[in-house]
């Protein structure tokens, strides 16, 4: 072992790069350790992430009054020339200002209002040490916090707790639009979506589209595959809208970046994380790709309509707690335009986004090292039946 002063670095820190060690002292000093030595291990993350090394830190010592031990979880980044659909400094940066400085503002927000801890929209804890080059955060895994199998169909009350801390999300962007004008409109309605809708993205569609496609029944293809090519170019067009009512969106909001304790097999908190995707847009968006990254054609026959009603509901109780009034923000007749208008918004992201979720875990694609219009990897088979509920949806939706 290398001592330093007091602390004791164990030899698994290696792992860790010199800033990051630098990062973890500094967090060990504020936390009044007196004693520590510091673990760290590299997470697998099996087809999770693409942007980024993960690591999970534990200091373990002693302060003044008692032991204590401090999980850490960091996301470090990683940039590369082949990621040319967006800027992977420009997706840090925007998470770490979400951690860093948004997130205290929600919370002051929710005080002032009176909020009960437990009503609130919830984030995970963020260190002064998070900078744009490294997200660093409380461990919730060691707190209890997992995520659900990202192949699976969500659980109907997970999502319904899912549905309802995003309309605490988008309530509070319209609270903050509200509460402190001057702050929203030069901080979070210049929020531009991330994508850079250039060549390498039309490669990136285009390949992925002749994947999923080439997923359905010959006779559904024929009938249907210049349509569904013809909805998924107005991606663009869908992510850039501002027109209308707009909120902070997450823009990634899926399961397996929406973590979840459990007691006894109850689900007791959901708590969103993965803020990179982040922006200033249409909020039924996020709602539809949490719908859409996470359920298959049965679940959405029997909840999607209980589900989009629980979302508005929330928005609308949530937003009471403030003295807002929904209705002049968002009524619900122009909600239900929206949705329809956007509705296919969900056809779109299982095109080129969702096969990513059913990436084998040993065999995920590797965009370090090729362009994303060649990528190639294994997709589990149960894509294809997800990929072909989807599009019978838009079919007997009037959408194909």
């Amino acid at each position: 072992m290398e001592e330093k002063g007091n602390s004791k670095m164990d030899e698994s820190v290696d792992t860790l790069p010199k800033n990051l060690q630098k990062h973890m002292e500094s967090i060990a000093r504020n936390e009044r350790y007196i004693t520590y030595k510091i673990i760290s291990k590299n997470l697998s993350t099996k087809g999770g992430s693409y942007m980024g090394i993960l690591y999970e830190v534990d200091i373990k010592g002693k302060t003044k009054d008692e032991d204590k031990e401090t999980n850490i979880f960091i996301k470090n980044i990683v940039t590369d020339e082949q990621m040319k659909i967006y800027s992977v400094t420009d997706v840090f940066a925007k998470e770490a200002f979400v951690y860093t400085e948004l997130s205290k503002i929600f919370t002051e927000l929710q005080k002032e209002a009176n909020i009960p801890n437990e009503e609130r929209f919830q984030m995970a804890k963020s260190y002064e040490e998070c900078n744009p080059k490294s997200i660093i955060l409380e461990n919730l895994g060691k707190r209890g916090f997992k995520v659900y199998e990202r192949m699976e169909t969500i659980p109907l009350d997970y999502a319904e707790m899912c549905v309802q801390q995003l309309g605490k999300l988008h309530g509070l962007s319209m609270v903050l639009q509200e509460k402190r004008p001057d702050y929203f409109n030069k901080h979070v309605a210049t929020m531009k979506q991330p994508f850079i809708f250039e060549e390498d993205w039309y490669g990136f569609v285009e390949n992925m589209y002749n994947y999923s496609v080439n997923c359905l029944d010959p006779d559904v293809k024929e009938r249907v595959g210049q349509k569904i090519k013809e909805k998924v170019s107005n991606y663009p067009k869908y992510m850039n809208d501002t027109s209308g009512v707009c909120t902070f969106c997450h823009g990634d909001y899926k399961h397996n970046n929406i973590m979840v304790k459990e007691d006894d097999g109850k689900l007791k908190e959901v708590v969103t994380i993965d803020f990179q995707i982040s922006h200033y847009g249409c909020p039924i968006l996020d709602f539809l790709y949490l719908i859409f990254n996470g359920t298959d054609q049965e679940f959405r026959k029997k909840h999607l309509t209980d589900l989009k009603d629980l979302y508005y509901g929330t928005m609308e109780k949530f937003l009471s707690r403030f003295e807002m009034d929904i209705s002049k923000i968002f009524p619900r007749m122009e909600f239900e335009r929206v949705y329809k208008e956007k509705l296919d918004f969900g056809l779109m992201i299982n095109v080129f986004y969702v096969p990513f979720l059913f990436a084998a875990a040993d065999e995920a694609p590797d965009v370090a090292k090729e362009t994303l219009s060649t990528l190639s990897f294994n997709v589990d088979s149960r894509f294809t039946q997800r990929f072909r509920g989807v599009v019978d949806d838009f079919i007997q939706w009037g959408y194909l």
